[in-house]
């Protein structure tokens, strides 16, 4: 029994919005960061943060990629994710360094 389109790749559908909301995101951090900090350390800030929003397009297009796979994308599904969760973490280590002044 093969699974409708609706239920291939679960995962995926919800990784798309989320990804481009984060990209959205990245790029609002970016501005604000270097009317906030000093030329310095908001150009290094924003630097760090656009890296960041590249994992989550990347993520963005390889979802919608697996979205449109004729055959299962679980490969393009896993890819998507792992970009994901890289650019989660990167965003959760560039908050905690803003926080505490170190970056």
């Amino acid at each position: 029994m093969t699974a409708s389109p609706d239920q291939a790749q679960p995962l995926t559908r919800h990784i798309l919005p989320t990804s481009a909301t984060m990209v959205g995101v990245c790029v609002t951090v970016m501005s604000l960061s270097k009317s906030i900090y000093g030329t310095q350390l908001g150009s290094l800030f924003s630097q760090v943060l656009s890296v960041d929003s590249m994992f989550f397009m990347v993520s963005a297009m390889l979802s919608y990629l697996s979205i449109r796979a004729w055959g299962p994308g679980v490969k393009l599904e896993r890819h998507a994710d792992t970009a994901f969760i890289i650019g989660l973490a990167l965003m959760c280590i560039i908050g905690l360094l803003q926080s505490f002044e170190l970056l």
